[in-house]
């Protein structure tokens, strides 16, 4: 557990010590929805703006859309 004080950004992955514990958890992740991965990007090019107008965010929108399976992902709380 980090002990950043809480103004401070945390670093690292809280409860996680080494590499060893990420490879360890990485085979129980979800596998990614192409299908949602693809929807995300079909409803981004149906929006009002330039196509690929805000980058980099694009590509991370049909990411999360990806690994979450859903085209429509909902973030409650960034961290």
């Amino acid at each position: 557990m980090s002990t950043s004080p809480p103004d401070e950004p945390q670093t690292g992955l809280p409860g996680i010590a080494a590499l060893e514990e990420v490879a360890a958890l990485a085979p129980r992740l979800p596998a990614f929805d192409a299908a949602a991965g693809a929807a995300a990007r079909a409803r981004q090019a149906e929006l009002t703006k330039p196509p690929g107008a805000l980058g980099r965010l694009e590509d991370l929108a049909a990411f999360v859309a990806g690994w979450r399976g859903d085209p429509r992902p909902r973030i409650a709380r960034a961290q």
